[in-house]
């Protein structure tokens, strides 16, 4: 009985910290850099968002520029941002809510980001993304669309990929 006391303990703490780990900002975009990358303006501050979950086509990759174009429509809106953490070059992972819409999930349904299977596992994000290809939206217009990580790689074979 003691150590179920113990189990069930221990999963509330979890659970409370692993509730805790996504912080919430109330803010705007304030400069779009590509379609899934931007500068979030709080009160806190200004601060580098990599969009959570998404991967949209790097600026000089065919679609860049519109799925940056995309993004910037929700530039000087009023928007939570929802962050889970911070990635390696120290900018917030986040999902960016305006008017309650989750923007990650319609970048993907519109065809303009990639989801990002490998960290989001929402069948949501799978499911927009089947609707974008099918119905042949943004990028899936191209005849072969390449995944911006393949196409960040073969730049960095080439040795002429410069990190956003």
């Amino acid at each position: 009985m003691q150590r179920i006391k113990g189990a069930v303990a221990l999963l509330f703490v979890l659970t409370c910290l692993a509730a805790g780990l996504e912080k919430e900002y109330k803010g705007s975009i304030i400069e779009v850099i590509d379609g899934d990358t931007y500068l979030f303006r709080t009160d806190d501050g200004i601060f580098r968002v990599r969009s959570y979950g998404i991967d949209a086509p790097e600026g000089n990759q065919p679609s860049g520029r519109e799925s940056a174009a995309f993004l910037s429509k929700y530039l000087h809106k009023d928007a939570i941002l929802k962050v889970k953490s911070t990635d390696r070059y120290q900018r917030k992972l986040g999902t960016l809510f305006v008017d309650g819409k989750d923007i990650n999930l319609l970048e993907v349904r519109k065809g303009y980001a990639w989801h990002y299977k490998r960290y989001q596992k929402d069948p949501e994000y799978a499911t927009a993304q089947e609707y974008a290809r099918s119905n042949k939206l943004g990028i899936w217009k191209l005849p072969k669309p390449v995944a911006p990580w393949n196409w960040r790689h073969a730049e960095r074979e080439e040795g002429v990929f410069h990190h956003r």
